[in-house]
C-alpha cells in the first residue's frame, strides 16, 4: 500500500532504494520510497472503503461501510441503522446491492414519512 497515493500496489522489483509498485490488476508501475509503503489490509486489497456495499460473511448481514481501520476492522451499517463491525466482509454482488438499495429507499421513504406527520 502506497501510503502517499493511497493507492494498493504489488512490490515488482527496486531500482536502487526505491521500490516499483503495479495495480493487483495490472497496469503502469509508480516507484516509491520504502518509507511510503506498508502492507495493505484484507479490506484495501479486495478494493473495499466507506460506501462500499458489503456483506458480512459470518452473519450475512448486509450493509455500507462506514469506516475501516488500521487493523483491517470494517465498520458496516445496514440502512435501518443497525452499525457492527467485521473483519470477514465480501463485496456485495449485483442481486445484493439492488436489495440494499431497495433497502435504501425504504428507510427514506420512512423518514419523509415520518417527517411530513410532524409539521
Amino acid at each position: 500500500m502506497d501510503i502517499r497515493k493511497e493507492k494498493v500496489g504489488q512490490v515488482m522489483g527496486h531500482e536502487g532504494p526505491r521500490l516499483q509498485l503495479r495495480p493487483p490488476a495490472g497496469g503502469k508501475e509508480w516507484e516509491v520510497e520504502p518509507d511510503a509503503v506498508r502492507l495493505a489490509t484484507a479490506a484495501e486489497r479486495i478494493g473495499i472503503g466507506p460506501g462500499s456495499m458489503v456483506i458480512d460473511t459470518v452473519t450475512g448481514g448486509t450493509g455500507r461501510v462506514t469506516a475501516v481501520d488500521g487493523n483491517g476492522m470494517i465498520s458496516i451499517q445496514h440502512p435501518n441503522g443497525h452499525a457492527w463491525r467485521s473483519c470477514t466482509v465480501r463485496p456485495a454482488d449485483r442481486v445484493e446491492r439492488l436489495n440494499l438499495l431497495a433497502a435504501d429507499a425504504v428507510a427514506a421513504q420512512r423518514t419523509i414519512q415520518w417527517s411530513d406527520g410532524q409539521d
